[in-house]
């Protein structure tokens, strides 16, 4: 069984190694953030209005969702607390929460789960790459030329 999983995974991971050698190039942060903020907007309101959670599971997905909308609106004026918060907190809040929720063809509590868990380390990337560029564009510039010697 265990060689059998071996080979399984061996597989897939070769598939990915192909699927990304085709490519010209990967997706960038922006891009992927860009194509996740709908998807994880949609399944947080879909969390939050499930029947399937009590009310109190229900506002805490709603909270990941007002946040979420907050955070992809943001665009370039992203508010370093909120992204953590939605990354750090009101994701994993969610995630364990429809974790304890079995699948079922209306609601794929594991594949739900498993694109938040993509998504809060994406919304992190993301604003560090921000607050990476803001430190490199007040840095002092270093100076082209050479300074002589004096002799």
């Amino acid at each position: 069984m265990k060689k059998m999983l071996r080979i399984a995974a061996g597989i897939a991971l070769s598939a990915c190694v192909i699927a990304f050698v085709g490519c010209k190039s990967l997706p960038t942060v922006q891009e992927q953030f860009n194509t996740f903020c709908p998807i994880v907007t949609a399944d947080l309101q879909t969390i939050s209005t499930s029947p399937l959670l009590n009310a109190d599971q229900q506002a805490k997905a709603q909270k990941a969702h007002d946040l979420n909308v907050k955070v992809c609106a943001a665009g370039a004026s992203i508010s370093v607390a909120d992204a953590k918060d939605l990354a750090n907190t009101a994701l994993p809040a969610v995630v364990t929460i429809i974790s304890a929720v079995p699948d079922t063809p209306s609601f794929p509590s594991t594949t739900i789960a498993l694109a938040l868990n993509t998504f809060g380390p994406l919304v992190l990337q993301l604003v560090e790459q921000g607050i990476e560029t803001a430190q490199g564009a007040s840095a002092p510039v270093a100076a082209s030329a050479p300074v002589a010697a004096s002799q």
